[in-house]
C-alpha cells in the first residue's frame, strides 16, 4: 500500500537568528548555515525526501549558491520574512516592504516563483492577523504561520489546527497549513517538530502520527538545520529560550531519522497543489 503523503518543512536560518538576539549584533557570531544545511540535505537525500525550505531573506542574500545548491536538490524555495522580526512587532508597510526584498532576493537566484510564506516565530497572531491580505496581494498562496496552539510568543487558541482555506474580512483568500498538533480536550498538544521533537519521546510522536494517519490527516513536520549542529556556540539566554534551544541536540538526527523512515514526507506545494492551485483560480477569477 502506498504511503499517504505527508509535508516536511525546514526553517532556514543560522543558529543565533532565531534566538531573539537584535539583528545588529548578529556579525558577531560564528556563521554555520552552510555547514548544517548540508548536514541537513545530505540526511534528507539519503532517505530520498525533498522539503519545503523557508529561507530567511537575510540568509540568501550572505549566500546565494546555498539557495542554488537547495533548489538544485530539489526542494521548494519559500519565503521565511527578511529579518526575522515578529510579524506582531512590525507595521504593515514594513512588513510588506521585507516580504516583498525576500520574495525578490529568492527568485533573482532560483529564477522560480515563490508562492509559500511561514512567519518568523509563527508570529501570525490575532493581532497581526492583516498580514495574510498583504501575503495574498504579494502573490503567496500558501501560508505555514497560524499554530492553533497556546505559546508565549505564538498561536491562535481555537484556529484550525487541519490545513484549510482562510477568507480573510478584506476579502482575500489564502491556504492555511499549521504544522501538526494533536488534539488533548480543549487544547492541542504541539507536535510538528522543533523544540517538541527533541522533547518528547520518538515513541511518542510514532504513535500520534500513526494515529494521525489512520484518520486521514497530513501530517506537517519541520525543523531547523541547526538543530542537527550539536556544536553550534553554547551562549547564556534566558533559561525559557535556552532551554529549548540547547536541549537535547543530539538527538535530532536520530529521531528525524525514524521519522523519514516510517513516514513518507514531500514539499508542501506537492502534497496540497490541488488546493494551491484552486486559490490560484480563485484570485485569477476575481480579479476578472
Amino acid at each position: 500500500m502506498e504511503k499517504k503523503k505527508h509535508t516536511i518543512s525546514i526553517d532556514i536560518e543560522d543558529w543565533y537568528q532565531g534566538i531573539e538576539l537584535s539583528n545588529s549584533s548578529w556579525f558577531k557570531y560564528e556563521k554555520r548555515i552552510e555547514y548544517s544545511v548540508n548536514l541537513l540535505i545530505e540526511l534528507l537525500d539519503y532517505y530520498n525526501t525533498n522539503s519545503t525550505c523557508f529561507i530567511l531573506g537575510k540568509v540568501a542574500e550572505e549566500n546565494p549558491k546555498l539557495v542554488e545548491t537547495i533548489s538544485k536538490a530539489g526542494h521548494e524555495i519559500a519565503t521565511h520574512g527578511y529579518s526575522h522580526e515578529k510579524i506582531y512587532n512590525q507595521n504593515p508597510v514594513i512588513f510588506r516592504e521585507e516580504l516583498k526584498k525576500s520574495i525578490n532576493i529568492l527568485q533573482d537566484i532560483t529564477g522560480k516563483k515563490v508562492i509559500g510564506h511561514r512567519a518568523a516565530y509563527f508570529s501570525i497572531t490575532k493581532e497581526s492577523f492583516w498580514a495574510l491580505d498583504i501575503l495574498a496581494e504579494e502573490g503567496i498562496l500558501y501560508d505555514s504561520s497560524i499554530q492553533p496552539v497556546i505559546n508565549y510568543r505564538y498561536g491562535i487558541h481555537g484556529s484550525n489546527r487541519l490545513p484549510s482555506t482562510i477568507c480573510t474580512s478584506e476579502g482575500s483568500t489564502i491556504f492555511e497549513i499549521p504544522v501538526s498538533s494533536f488534539p488533548m480536550g480543549k487544547f492541542n498538544l504541539p507536535l510538528g517538530g522543533g523544540a517538541y521533537l527533541r522533547i518528547f519521546p520518538i515513541s511518542i510522536f510514532k504513535k500520534l502520527f500513526k494515529i494521525m494517519e489512520k484518520r486521514d490527516e497530513n501530517l506537517c513536520l519541520y525543523l531547523h538545520p541547526w538543530e542537527l549542529d550539536n556544536n553550534h556556540p553554547k551562549i547564556n539566554l534566558p533559561f525559557r529560550i535556552s532551554l529549548t534551544h540547547y536541549f537535547n541536540l543530539n538527538s535530532t538526527i536520530k529521531k528525524l531519522s525514524i521519522l523519514l523512515n516510517d513516514f513518507k514526507f514531500y514539499p508542501i506545494k506537492e502534497v496540497f497543489q490541488d488546493e494551491i492551485y484552486q486559490i490560484e483560480l480563485r484570485r485569477k477569477s476575481y480579479k476578472l
